[in-house]
């Protein structure tokens, strides 16, 4: 798998991340969920989110990685065109 279908799957994994948080943190605020469910509900709410954070935030330090490393290969090509 190169580089650039890594960085896709990267950023899928990134939106349904970010996405599930949104959904669990939408939940409590939006809907009556934890005060009918009780103890359930808040199980799953923090399922929804800890999952959400679980997958988004992985991908998101691969993906500040691969930039950094990007910029610095550019930065000395940059430095060895000049010379």
């Amino acid at each position: 798998m190169n580089e650039r279908v890594l960085a896709r799957w990267m950023y899928g994994l990134m939106l349904v991340g970010v996405g599930l948080t949104l959904t669990g943190v939408g939940l409590v605020i939006f809907s009556d969920l934890v005060t009918q469910q009780g103890v359930q509900g808040i199980a799953l709410i923090a399922g929804l989110i800890a999952g959400g954070l679980f997958l988004s935030i992985p991908a998101k330090l691969y993906l500040t990685y691969q930039l950094m490393r990007h910029n610095d290969e550019r930065r000395q090509a940059l430095k060895q065109s000049q010379r």
